[in-house]
C-alpha cells in the first residue's frame, strides 16, 4: 500500500511515498535525526535486509518536509546542519502504510543463484568454488547475525529482534543449501 500526500507542484495531486519515504518516516518515529544519522541507523539496521542507494536518504527528509510530515531544524552557522523529526500526519502516514496489506512477493537479488543458473555454460571447477563461496558467504552472515541479536536483544523491540531472527533463519537455511550443493558436488569428483 502506498500513501498520497499533496504535492505542492502538481495543483492538487498527490505524490505516492515510496519504500524509502517509510523507511524515514519509520527512523524518526525513533527520535529526531539527520541524514547522516538516518544513514548510520539504516546501515546497522534495515540494511541488512532492505537494500537501496543511501543517496536516497539524503534527498528524501526534504521532500517530506515539502509534503508536510517531517519538520525540518537548520542548524544556525557552522555547517548548516538540518535535523528531521516526524510530525503527526507523519506518524499517520506510517500508520496507515503499516495497515495496509502487504501480498507482494518477496524479491531474491543473489548473484549466487543468477550464476547457478547459468552454471551449464561454466566449468566444474568453477561451480564447486561458487558453492564453496555461497556457503561460507551466508555461514559468515548468519553468524553476523547471531552477534547482532546478542548485541540488540536487551535493548531493541520485539519487532526488531524479529527481523534479526528471520536474517538468522534465513542465511541458515541458504547455507544449508550451499552445503548440500557442495557435498553433492564433492561426491561427484571423477
Amino acid at each position: 500500500m502506498v500513501a498520497s500526500v499533496p504535492d505542492p507542484n502538481s495543483r492538487g495531486r498527490r505524490r505516492k511515498l515510496n519504500a524509502t519515504s517509510y523507511v524515514v518516516l519509520g527512523m524518526l518515529s525513533h527520535s529526531p535525526a539527520t541524514s547522516y544519522d538516518l544513514k548510520q541507523w539504516v546501515a546497522n539496521t534495515i540494511g541488512n535486509f532492505w537494500a537501496f542507494a543511501h543517496s536516497q536518504l539524503y534527498d528524501e527528509p526534504a521532500r517530506l518536509v515539502a509534503d508536510g510530515l517531517v519538520s525540518e531544524t537548520v542548524e544556525e552557522g557552522g555547517r548548516r546542519k538540518r535535523t528531521y523529526e516526524i510530525l503527526p500526519a507523519g506518524r499517520d502516514a506510517l500508520s496507515e502504510w503499516l495497515s495496509g496489506t502487504t501480498t507482494e512477493q518477496t524479491e531474491v537479488r543473489d548473484l549466487g543463484l543468477l550464476k547457478l543458473f547459468f552454471a551449464n555454460f561454466g566449468d566444474r571447477d568453477d561451480l564447486l568454488r561458487l558453492a564453496r563461496d555461497r556457503h561460507e558467504s551466508h555461514r559468515s552472515r548468519a553468524d553476523s547475525y547471531t552477534e547482532q541479536r546478542a548485541e540488540l536483544v536487551d535493548y531493541a523491540d520485539r519487532w526488531q529482534v524479529k527481523t534479526i531472527e528471520l536474517g538468522i533463519r534465513y542465511e541458515r537455511c541458504v547455507e544449508q543449501f550451499w552445503a548440500d550443493f557442495v557435498a553433492e558436488l564433492e561426491e561427484e569428483q571423477p
